[in-house]
């Protein structure tokens, strides 16, 4: 959870701190630098991550106008990993060239990377050296290199949770109905969501913990759901529960699911493999069960659960289907959990 905020020397925040709890409000007029602070921490995230050149995420045209000095100087403070993380690090401009003046990152007050003075030490779990080489100017952040494995499962685990950070700006009126593609990182003002969620869709475990918090959000929320309208292209749904629905539907926290098929399961194999299916059909001999031939409905069901987990069931599905899909997004957060 991020903790602290320290920024000097970035357009109109000079010798700026701020201090964070779990929800926050931020209250100002216009120009008062409110989105600067995300701004910072969206540019901060970028740096660590090593996406870009340090002269590309911070520019000397950032620096407070009425000063002279050419450093800017960052802090944030994270708690996590039974601790409490402090990363700092400044920048120095020299007319269009920019590079790493200092970079630290401490681990209940114990270094695990230091970089300054043209030199580069890392340290170990134990706070033990275990590297040492001279760097002189640094164009980036050394974090990056650390997200895998290394001597300090503390330092990547920092580097990993700040690649984990969503700084965002919700604009609705600027959220695309559609996507043809998938996208692996949210834009600023998310303009992408459903080309993000098409990627995410893949984790199931996400997938689930985000619906989980969105129905103790949303009233009746229930899930996501996408529309294929050519090969690529699709749009994304909110499902919610009607009255009627809510009767129905189980405790949160109950640990079983109830799937009831309209006339029987192969209803719902047939509607998998076909995409077509009348669930009030008379004619019962229109959908056999398969007693010899048990294993035709594997890839149905496995095609069945990712549909679900995933929120690409179609629309045009039985309802009974669509149900069941319900029940199973509301299982998985209890599942992951156990």
């Amino acid at each position: 959870m991020l903790k602290r905020i320290y920024i000097d020397n970035f357009r109109g925040l000079v010798n700026f701190e701020m201090n964070f709890d779990s929800i926050n409000l931020f209250l100002g007029g216009n120009g008062t630098g409110k989105s600067t602070v995300f701004e910072v921490l969206r540019k901060i995230k970028t740096f660590v991550n090593g996406d870009e050149k340090v002269e590309g995420i911070f520019k000397s045209a950032d620096c407070t106008r009425w000063q002279t000095l050419q450093v800017q100087r960052f802090e944030l403070e994270i708690a996590g990993n039974g601790g409490s993380y402090k990363y700092e690090f400044a920048i120095r401009h020299n007319q269009d060239k920019s590079h790493v003046e200092y970079e630290h990152l401490w681990f209940n007050n114990q270094a695990l990377l230091k970089s300054e003075g043209g030199e580069v030490q890392l340290f170990s779990d134990d706070y033990e050296e275990v590297a040492k080489a001279p760097f002189p100017s640094p164009l980036g952040s050394f974090l990056w290199l650390f997200t895998g494995d290394s001597d300090s499962t503390k330092l990547a685990w920092f580097t990993k949770r700040m690649q984990r950070f969503i700084i965002v700006q919700i604009i609705p009126s600027l959220m695309l109905e559609g996507s043809e593609k998938e996208e692996i990182h949210l834009t600023s003002r998310m303009e992408n969501f459903v080309s993000w969620y098409r990627y995410i869709s893949q984790d199931q475990g996400k997938v689930a913990e985000l619906m989980n918090i969105l129905k103790n959000i949303l009233d009746g929320f229930v899930s996501f759901k996408f529309e294929q309208f050519s090969e690529n292209y699709r749009t994304l749904k909110l499902r919610f529960s009607t009255d009627k629905d809510k009767t129905n539907i189980r405790k949160p926290d109950e640990k079983i699911a109830i799937f009831v098929p309209k006339r029987n399961i192969e209803t719902w194999i047939h509607y998998l493999r076909t995409g077509e299916v009348v669930e009030e059909e008379a004619e019962k001999s229109k959908y056999p069960k398969f007693p010899k031939n048990e294993a035709i409905c594997k890839p149905g069901v496995e095609q069945l659960a990712n549909q679900c987990s995933q929120g690409s069931l179609d629309e045009k599905a039985p309802p009974s289907l669509q149900a069941a899909c319900e029940e199973l997004q509301r299982l998985l957060p209890l599942l992951n959990n156990l």
